[in-house]
């Protein structure tokens, strides 16, 4: 049986939308109040969007439709039955929005400025940035909304999900228009560069109250840098590497392996993807299947509002992303006229800078919306930022900040929907030649055993001589070497640094061409970790590219612990060669590396320091810890007892050593064999036990842990399912993995509290292990760990988190015979 709705009408009527404001130079105004658009077009003219949905085991919806619009409409519907109040919150987010409805203390003004600033109002964004109406990403998006819409209709305010991360009867919630969904797309795209929220407040710090009277004409006084006069520079050192270390946050990561027919043991190729992502909320995954007959299907995940799958597979092709650590923006450093600080020197003239006045509504603890308006200034390459809350040293430094993404939402659509469409992995990589992917390393394998990796993200055409001659002043060169590469200062009065173009570069940005980045196809295997390109196969590093394709492990360059523990995963595996269920096993293995490189020592360590493992000293709280870890399986599994030892020593050890980035130890002083860019994998490794400090790092770093996990109620013998674990229903749910800063390789993300680490922040999330047979149907198990449904009151609210936590996959049912076989309840059939 079929449940038709649409043109048989909403049973439910057509619900009224609360008032939402609208924007038009600045000003908000009282709109008049919207109402959802009715489903039923004319008797005479046939339906704008038309879908059918089927859900198969744990809620994952199988969409189909016959054009573009119609396939957003079914998943938009779907979704918003899942996560309707998800993808409402983050529009109201995207849309500048935050302050006016959560009010100034749960909302975020100081993103709805940069964002209203960078995106423009609603009407300027649907000028500047919405492609024709007839193109395939609009379709989708138009649909997507429609979707979203129409289940708001049938559902009312009155009856959406209730509880802290619901929306049920919230101001918040109205009838969406494609432009609100856009915007939400434009806001994934700017994630790592004008988003940033290290970025954003910098952009926001530089702008004045509009009621105020900026200082000489608009800005303070033009200075290379105060830091090129203050000789406090261990300070402005340690600022700078902090800002780096944020810029380069080692807890939003992912893992990726493709292997090709030369390590598979049927000739196929294999495809792990284990994206990190957030455990609900915002930026979490959802799983989908989407076809269009003939053009487009592809099952995977995607993310609020992205009407298209972001990781996933098709009959003969499966990919997956990790988040890379290259280059999306460049500060340029200006040289304000002395006679008027309104203007900047460029090419031996001026410029004038013009002003944009920003306008937010923000809802008072009185309830009362009051207009609260912000000049920015903004120059050729973009606005200008405020540098001081990253080191006070850098409050005379004016910049401004150039964002490679900037513009490019229906680009990041389409190339995901060429993606999609890929045979195999030629196909695949001349879809990434458009440079859409917003911020992550790409890989994929296919059918006939190829194996791919490329970053083919937005990277600013820049030279690495450009890298020298540009950033030539003392300040410049800080920023660039205590950051690690992760925030670059060029000098903005020249032309010479400037982005180029390459021959291919795209056509509407001054981008790295496809041919120019770091790519490799093979039929070996390609990994990555979130480290560069460097060692996307180990036995055939990528070397010679600038640093901008990747300051995140960087060539010749300490990789992170995950990095190193994926690639020696398939070392160890290779002579066997690699099946479904030997590429599976790699998640689930659970090593700890860290403990695997440095343990034997600290052991040693703490059998040579005297004292008794009683009483409340360093020393007796060190050998309590290393009775446990002498006895520690050394992994992160559900029945290792001691984990939760290592996981605090270890994160004690970062906080005093870590150099850049929080993951890595770079302290050569630590390792008793310093790293070897010929041996990366291999070094560095074992503690220096002859260094005294090193010792006594150790004994305090054991001691904390102990100190914390007795102070939380934690045993330190008990296993790791009684510590880690979903509490989000009354059924505690264990789960394995653990924090991949210690080289864990299927990263789980959560801080300790009372009891355990409760808390899932981010981790393994939807992961996917493909590969092909005989048979036209791919062969796809997949897990998303922390299920579909943000709704508690949904089944599918934890359900495959029960089933992650008994390492269970599901076998995805792809071709059509599998999806009737495995159809669960009735076809919904959707028009309007």
């Amino acid at each position: 049986m079929r449940l038709a709705f649409g043109r048989l009408g909403c049973l439910l009527g057509v619900c009224a939308a609360l008032a939402p404001v609208a924007y038009g130079d600045g000003a908000p105004v009282a709109e008049t109040p919207r109402s959802v658009p009715s489903a039923l077009p004319p008797a005479n003219e046939p339906p704008r969007f038309a879908a059918e949905v089927r859900r198969t085991a744990y809620g994952i919806p199988h969409v189909r439709a016959a054009d573009w619009g119609g396939l957003g409409y079914g998943l938009g519907h779907a979704y918003a039955q899942d996560n309707y109040c998800v993808v409402m919150r983050d529009i109201v987010h995207a849309t500048s929005r935050s302050a006016e409805f959560f009010g100034e203390l749960d909302g975020d003004a100081t993103a709805d400025f940069v964002l209203r600033l960078v995106l423009g109002t609603k009407a300027e964004f649907r000028a500047n940035h919405l492609p024709p109406p007839t193109s395939a990403e609009a379709r989708l998006v138009a649909g997507f909304t429609a979707g979203m819409n129409r289940y708001l209709r049938e559902t009312g305010p009155a009856e959406l999900p209730a509880g802290e991360d619901g929306c049920r009867d919230a101001a918040w919630v109205y009838a969406l228009d494609e432009v609100d969904v856009w915007m939400l797309l434009a806001r994934l795209a700017l994630q790592a560069s004008s988003d940033h929220p290290l970025v954003r407040q910098a952009i926001f710090d530089a702008s004045t109250p509009v009621a105020a009277s900026p200082p000489s004409g608009g800005l303070p006084p033009s200075a290379s840098s105060a830091a090129t006069t203050s000789h406090d520079f261990g300070r402005l050192q340690r600022d700078l590497q902090r800002f780096g270390q944020a810029l380069a946050d080692s807890e939003a990561g992912s893992n990726a392996i493709a292997i090709g027919r030369d390590l598979s043991r049927s000739g196929h190729g294999l495809l792990l993807a284990n994206p990190h992502r957030p455990w609900g909320g915002s930026g979490s995954f959802y799983e989908a299947h989407l076809t269009i007959p003939g053009q487009y299907d592809v099952a995977g995940a995607t993310l609020p509002g992205m009407p298209l799958v972001g990781i996933g597979f098709n009959r003969d092709l499966a990919w997956a992303h990790t988040i890379s650590f290259a280059t999306r923006f460049i500060l340029y450093e200006l040289r304000l006229n002395p006679r008027n600080a309104a203007q900047y020197l460029y090419d031996g003239g001026y410029r004038n800078l013009t002003t944009k006045s920003i306008a937010v509504a923000v809802k008072g603890d009185d309830g009362e919306l009051r207009t609260v308006r912000r000049a920015f200034r903004v120059s050729h390459f973009g606005p200008l930022v405020d540098l001081s809350g990253v080191s006070p040293l850098l409050g005379g430094m004016v910049a401004a900040i150039r964002d490679a993404n900037i513009g490019r939402y229906a680009v990041m659509l389409e190339q995901y929907l060429r993606m999609g469409q890929a045979a195999n992995v030629a196909e695949f990589a001349d879809a990434l030649r458009t440079i859409g992917v917003p911020v992550f390393h790409t890989l994929a394998a296919d059918r006939a055993g190829d194996a791919f990796y490329a970053e083919a993200a937005p990277v600013p055409r820049v030279t690495q001589t450009q890298l020298t001659t540009c950033v030539n002043t003392l300040t410049r060169i800080l920023l660039r070497l205590q950051t690690n590469n992760a925030a670059l200062a060029f000098d903005g009065s020249t032309s010479r640094c400037e982005w180029g173009r390459d021959a291919d570069s795209p056509a509407d940005a001054a981008l790295y061409g496809f041919e120019a980045r770091p790519k490799l196809r093979t039929t070996d295997y390609v990994a990555n970790g979130n480290d560069s390109y460097w060692l996307s196969n180990a036995a055939s590093p990528l070397a010679g590219y600038p640093v901008v394709f990747g300051f995140l492990g960087f060539e010749n360059r300490q990789q992170q612990l995950r990095t190193r523990i994926g690639h020696l995963m398939v070392a160890e595996q290779r002579a066997a060669g690699f099946d479904l269920a030997a590429l599976k096993q790699l998640l689930y293995r659970h090593r700890v590396h860290a403990a695997e490189l440095v343990l034997d020592d600290v052991l040693r360590i703490c059998a040579v320091t005297p004292g008794a493992a009683s009483g409340d000293s360093a020393a007796a709280r060190a050998k309590r810890a290393c009775t446990v870890l002498r006895e520690w399986d050394r992994r992160a599994d559900h029945d290792s007892r001691g984990a939760q030892v290592f996981t605090e020593f270890w994160r004690a050890v970062r906080e005093r050593l870590s150099s850049f980035f929080t993951s890595v130890v770079g302290s050569p002083d630590f390792w008793a064999v310093g790293f070897d860019p010929n041996a990366p994998l291999a070094t560095p490794s074992g503690i220096d036990t002859a260094n005294a400090a090193n010792r006594e790092l150790v004994i305090a770093a054991l001691s904390e842990a102990v100190a914390a996990l007795e102070a939380t109620g934690v045993p330190l013998d008990a296993p790791w399912r009684e510590v880690q674990f979903d509490a989000r229903g009354p059924e505690r749910l264990p789960i394995h993995g653990g924090d991949g800063n210690m080289g864990v390789y299927a990263a789980i993300s959560a801080d300790l509290e009372a009891g355990g680490y409760s808390r899932i922040a981010s981790g393994n999330s939807y992961v996917q292990a493909v590969t092909w047979d005989a048979t036209e149907c791919p062969l796809a198990d997949t897990i998303l760990a922390h299920s579909q449904s943000a709704n508690p009151q949904s089944p599918h609210h934890r359900d495959q988190t029960a089933l992650y936590a008994a390492k269970q996959w599901v076998r995805f049912p792809f071709c059509e015979a599998q999806i009737v076989a495995e159809q669960i309840g009735e076809t919904l059939v959707l028009e309007e």
